[in-house]
């Protein structure tokens, strides 16, 4: 469980809610359509007020990029962290994925079909070295067109308790 929140920051810098490149869209916009997450596109800043063991590493940069289907490819690093993932959409349902993964083979897959400002993303984590899951959520708010705070969440003993306080900004 010690890096639930480090796998969390990968998933809440690979899904967080901003404005979408062009100006002219709204916030509401905001993880619309199969474009809803494109403004992710560039590199990130990130500082977790709570960094331990369990809330993942003091700062991180984030680096997303167009995938050959699509999606978003996304890689997090930070001192001794390392993360891959995707932001993706199924059009079908309107749901956004995003399946994470560590170098210590913790994965997790969060999910929404939320929009605008504010959203909150839901799933499990399973952390490799125990062979335990259990549930997570974060909860994306929109502070500006460059600025994202990530709220990282996980049911401890049928509780939720926090366990990340990221802000993100775009270089």
């Amino acid at each position: 469980m010690n890096r639930l929140v480090a796998l969390f920051a990968l998933a809440a810098l690979t899904i967080v809610p901003a404005v979408a490149r062009s100006s002219s869209t709204s916030i509401a916009a905001v993880g619309v359509g199969a474009h809803g997450y494109d403004w992710l596109i560039g590199t990130w800043a990130c500082k977790n007020s709570m960094p331990s063991p369990m809330g993942g590493p003091a700062a991180t940069t984030l680096t997303v990029s167009r995938s050959t289907n699509g999606s978003l490819a996304i890689h997090v690093s930070g001192t001794n962290f390392d993360g891959v993932g995707y932001v993706t959409y199924s059009p079908k349902t309107k749901t956004w994925w995003n399946p994470s993964a560590l170098a210590t083979g913790d994965t997790s897959s969060e999910s929404s079909q939320q929009t605008g400002k504010k959203t909150v993303w839901t799933g499990p984590f399973y952390e490799a070295a125990t062979g335990k899951s259990m549930p997570i959520r974060d909860t994306y708010t929109l502070v500006n067109a460059t600025t994202y705070h990530d709220l990282s969440e996980a049911q401890i003993g049928g509780v939720w308790k926090t366990i990340g306080n990221i802000t993100c900004t775009k270089s």
